[in-house]
C-alpha cells in the first residue's frame, strides 16, 4: 500500500513587533546610532511606526524613515550606509582627523589636531556669519542626493519627527508631515557656533539638541505602540572628577545635552507610577514600556570633541560598536517588547 501523503504544513511568519524610536544627537558620534538601527532593522520581528531624531539621531530618522517608505527595513539599512557614507567621504578632506596613534588606540581622540584648536580658537570670536557668510551648510548636498520629501510628507508607512531649537523664543519646534523639508532637516542639525541660524517658513532654528534631545512626547501623542526605544549617545554617568578646562567643557556638554530627556524621562517615570498605583486609570492614559541603549563605558573611552571627526574609520569604529549594542539589547529584551519596560529610569533619571 502507498504511504499516505503527508500534508504540508504552512508556518505562519510571528507577528511583527512595533516600537518607536527616539535618537540623541551628537555629531559623528550618530554612527553609533547608525549601527543600532541597521541591528534593529536586520530583525524582521520588529517594525518601527515612528522616530523622533536630534540633529545626527535627526539624520538618522529621516533616514530610516526614507528607506521604511522606498522598501521597507532592508532599504533603510541601504540608505543609512549610503547617510554615513557620504559623510565618510566628507570626512575623507577634512583637516580635523585624528592622527596614526589615536587611531591605532580606538581612541580616535581630535582634540590635540591643530586644525581642531584652531576652530575652537576662530570661533571663540567669529561668528558663523562672519566665518561662513555664504551660510553653506556641508550637510545640504547629502540631504538633496538621500531625501524625498514629498514621499515623506505623503507617507502612512512610518511618522517622522525633527527637534529643532526656535531661536526667538527658546522653545522646541518638532517638524513633522507637511513640514517636513531640507531647512527642517538642517535646522535640527544647526549648530549655532558654525552655522547660521536655519530659516523655515520664516522663523529660525538652531540645533534642537538645546531644548529636545531627543523629544519623547511626539511619539507618546502620535503613535500606537507603547514600546519607546531610546538611543541615547551623551554619556550619563561620569566617575572621573573634570579638572581641565578641556574635561570640565566635555563633561558640562554631557550634561546640558542630557537635561531635557533626563526632565522626560522623569516625567514618564510619574505618570507610569500613577498608573501603576491605580490614581490615574489606563483608560485614561497610555501606559508607556521604556526600552533604552546606552554605553556610558564605551562613549566613556572617546574623546567628546571626537564628535567633529567624520573619518571613515571613526564612523565605522561607532557602526560596529552600535550594532553590537542593537543586537544584544535584542537578544536580551525581544521577549519583553510590548509586554513591559526593560530601561531602569528609576535608577538613571530620577
Amino acid at each position: 500500500m502507498p504511504e499516505p501523503t503527508k500534508k504540508r504544513q504552512n508556518k505562519i511568519p510571528p507577528a511583527k513587533k512595533k516600537i518607536v524610536v527616539a535618537l540623541q544627537g551628537g555629531g559623528s558620534h550618530g554612527a553609533y546610532t547608525w549601527g543600532v538601527l541597521d541591528a534593529i532593522l536586520e530583525d524582521d520581528r520588529i517594525e518601527i511606526e515612528g522616530l523622533s531624531g536630534t540633529s545626527a539621531g535627526g539624520m538618522n530618522a529621516t533616514a530610516t524613515a526614507q528607506g521604511i517608505v522606498k522598501g521597507g527595513n532592508n532599504e533603510a539599512r541601504k540608505v543609512l550606509a549610503n547617510l554615513w557614507g557620504l559623510i565618510g567621504e566628507q570626512g575623507k578632506k577634512s583637516p580635523i582627523k585624528p592622527n596614526y596613534f589615536d587611531k591605532l588606540t580606538k581612541n580616535f581622540s581630535i582634540s590635540n589636531s591643530p586644525a581642531y584648536k584652531m576652530m575652537q580658537f576662530m570661533t571663540s570670536f567669529l561668528s558663523p556669519y562672519q566665518l561662513n557668510p555664504s551660510g553653506k551648510h556641508p550637510l545640504q548636498p547629502v540631504i538633496d542626493e538621500l531625501f524625498d520629501f514629498e514621499a515623506l510628507k505623503k507617507t502612512e508607512l512610518v511618522k517622522l519627527f525633527l527637534c529643532a531649537t526656535h531661536v526667538a523664543t527658546g522653545k522646541l519646534k518638532i517638524f513633522s508631515g507637511k513640514e517636513l523639508c531640507r531647512e527642517s532637516v538642517l535646522a535640527s542639525a544647526c549648530v549655532p557656533t558654525l552655522f547660521q541660524a536655519i530659516e523655515v517658513d520664516g522663523e529660525l532654528y538652531w540645533d534642537g539638541g538645546f531644548i529636545g534631545n531627543p523629544a519623547i512626547y511626539p511619539l507618546i501623542y502620535n503613535c500606537e505602540t507603547p514600546d519607546v526605544l531610546v538611543v541615547q549617545i551623551r554619556r550619563v554617568h561620569d566617575p572621573k572628577i573634570p579638572t581641565t578646562v578641556h574635561d570640565i567643557n566635555n563633561r558640562l556638554g554631557e550634561i546640558t545635552q542630557n537635561a531635557c530627556l533626563t526632565r522626560e524621562m522623569r516625567s514618564i517615570a510619574f505618570i507610569s507610577k500613577l498608573i501603576d498605583d491605580e490614581i490615574i486609570g489606563k483608560d485614561k492614559m497610555k501606559r508607556l514600556h521604556m526600552h533604552m541603549i546606552r554605553d556610558d563605558q564605551f562613549f566613556g573611552g572617546i574623546d567628546r570633541a571626537s564628535g567633529f571627526c567624520s573619518d571613515p574609520d571613526f564612523l565605522d569604529y561607532l557602526f560596529k560598536a552600535g550594532r553590537r549594542a542593537g543586537r544584544q539589547w535584542l537578544r536580551t529584551n525581544f521577549d519583553n517588547i510590548g509586554v513591559q519596560s526593560t530601561a531602569h529610569i528609576d535608577e538613571d533619571f530620577v
